[in-house]
């Protein structure tokens, strides 16, 4: 059995960059593996509507960009499991591709921001989907999503230590 409660949730904006964080509080029995927790919180409620932004769960009718990911396609196998030093290397090597202009600045105010929470993270096993890694035709990603936003990725890690799951969804619309 697996029980997933919002604990806490912010925003980090940088223009029209932005860190959307949720923590949440899980219960889970020990024999589960955190492949299968990730698995069951991605087609949960609290990851579809609780780990939104704050305007789209203000008003959930209106036209806002949302999650680029179909979830009824998405597998655990499509996430790239790291630990630590792996998500590190993943958002500096990200962040030092050549395409960037003046919003390199931006991302890296949000880089240096996320890092002050990421430090405090122990030895979790950390799992990663980039919509850069699927084509826009490709059935998991979904539009207008798909080809609205710049970038696009989850960031999830799951502390066992102190029952939490820990989602970052990063965007540039």
């Amino acid at each position: 059995m697996t029980t997933i409660d919002t604990k806490r949730h912010i925003e980090i904006n940088e223009g029209y960059q932005g860190i959307n964080l949720t923590v949440f509080a899980i219960e889970v029995d020990e024999l589960i593996r955190n492949d299968q927790i990730i698995d069951t919180f991605i087609r949960s409620k609290q990851f579809s509507f609780d780990s939104s932004r704050d305007c789209v769960k203000a008003e959930p009718g209106k036209g806002y960009l949302r999650q680029a990911f179909n979830v009824d396609k998405i597998k655990i196998t499509d996430f790239k499991k790291t630990d630590k030093q792996g998500v590190s290397k993943f958002l500096l090597d990200f962040a030092n591709e050549p395409d960037w202009g003046d919003d390199r600045n931006e991302f890296a105010k949000l880089l240096d921001r996320y890092f002050e929470i990421h430090n405090e993270f122990g030895d979790n096993e950390f799992y990663i989907l980039s919509k850069d890694w699927f084509d826009n035709e490709d059935e998991r990603v979904i539009e207008p999503e798909s080809w609205a936003y710049i970038y696009y990725f989850l960031i999830i890690s799951v502390d066992r230590e102190s029952n939490l799951l820990i989602l970052t969804e990063w965007s540039y619309d």
